[in-house]
């Protein structure tokens, strides 16, 4: 029997992980010159030894919050900005992680077209893949306790490292390595759940 995941902000039903790497391959297959590509994405993030903190095929996955701006399942980040994404997965894979467990990619890198659709601010950090947004595997770990737990180490190790921490509705947040900031639900400061500490 399958395992159906609604991710937190997310309008669409994702298949558990053996359909999703199966999509993902049956996608890579379709064109040429993919498998390529994407080996040499894997091969960099080996290189800078982040290869095992999400599989690698969710950072190449196109969110699903706005199902009218889906034209395919995955999209290839400019190939140019792949090292920019390294930064945000050793924050999660030394800080998040150890702290909320194991996370799913819900969002990655946006190209301009998919980021007006989603409506995504003009210098969104997913333009330039410096930004993942991210849920807990475990769905028993409630908002205020996923809050309560990122809110010190975004304080902390993100102040010290340059790290953008955005809390959405539900388990839904964002980590990015372009600036150390927060923000809430809606996108400005004052909705920053940390800042009632």
């Amino acid at each position: 029997m399958g395992l159906f995941i609604l991710f937190a902000g997310s309008c669409t039903p994702l298949r558990g992980p053996q359909s999703e790497l199966a999509q993902f391959n049956a996608w890579v297959a379709a064109a040429p010159d993919r498998a390529a590509t994407f080996a040499r994405f894997e091969a960099m993030l080996e290189q800078a030894d982040v290869a095992e903190v999400v599989p690698a095929h969710q950072l190449w996955l196109v969110d699903r919050l706005r199902p009218e701006c889906v034209t395919a399942p995955y999209v290839v980040p400019a190939e140019e900005a792949w090292p920019n994404i390294v930064p945000a997965l050793r924050f999660i894979r030394d800080h998040v992680k150890p702290a909320v467990g194991d996370v799913a990619v819900v969002s990655a890198y946006r190209d301009a077209a998919f980021n007006t659709c989603m409506r995504g601010a003009a210098q969104s950090a997913h333009r330039s893949f410096h930004a993942l947004d991210l849920v807990p595997l475990n769905r028993a770990l409630g908002r205020e306790n996923l809050i309560a737990l990122l809110c010190p180490i975004h304080a902390m190790a993100g102040a010290r490292d340059g790290i953008g921490l955005g809390i959405y509705t539900g388990q839904r947040f964002h980590i990015d390595a372009r600036s150390f900031r927060g923000w809430g639900p809606d996108y400005r400061r004052a909705t920053f759940p940390c800042d009632g500490d």
